[in-house]
């Protein structure tokens, strides 16, 4: 009885220390490869935003009762005047509007449907941003199209705001909104 009892004694021990080489072997071993902050684009950053939106259970924080409800809801809470002109339709109804946030910058947020589909339009300063490079040509603005995890983005620029729209619907749809948002 003398070998239980021994056991008995040394088994806190040797849970402690198992758990201990645990630890130690999970924070020593290389995860998956991640992007250097400086690569993290636009693009990765913008589906980010669009995923804390579609994942909220919340309402939006202003629920739409048409543009001229929803942009008034964001002065005082970012500091820059959001300029979008479309006020949704009945194929992309505007459905509300929400603060969020694009790298280090809040951004007005307005949230639109397409079908069962929501869409994204986040809408921050773009000053200083790492802008990407290229772009084509739609509606008379350079349009940055991109993809990541499986939603459709597109970046571009008015003036000194920086546009992203983000969301599961085919490109092309996406593509019909970026000249009603911002006409030239």
């Amino acid at each position: 009885t003398a070998a239980p009892s021994r056991w008995r004694r040394a088994f806190p021990s040797m849970v402690a220390a198992l758990a201990g080489t645990a630890v130690v072997a999970l924070a020593l071993r290389p995860g998956p490869p991640r992007a250097p902050a400086a690569e993290w684009s636009l693009t990765d950053e913008a589906v980010s935003d669009h995923l804390r939106v579609v994942a909220s259970t919340r309402p939006p924080e202003i629920e739409s009762g048409g543009i001229h409800q929803v942009k008034p809801w964001f002065t005082g809470r970012v500091d820059f005047a959001p300029r979008v002109a479309f006020a949704g339709d009945d194929g992309f109804p505007l459905v509300g509007g929400s603060l969020g946030y694009v790298r280090d910058r809040k951004a007005a947020v307005f949230e639109f449907r397409r079908r069962l589909h929501q869409i994204s339009l986040l809408v921050f300063p773009a000053s200083g941003m790492p802008w990407p490079d290229g772009g084509v040509p739609l509606a008379g603005r350079t349009v940055h199209e991109g993809s990541s995890r499986g939603f459709s983005v597109l970046l571009w620029r008015d003036g000194d705001l920086g546009y992203a729209l983000v969301s599961d619907v085919a490109r092309a749809e996406l593509e019909t909104l970026v000249p009603r948002i911002t006409p030239q």
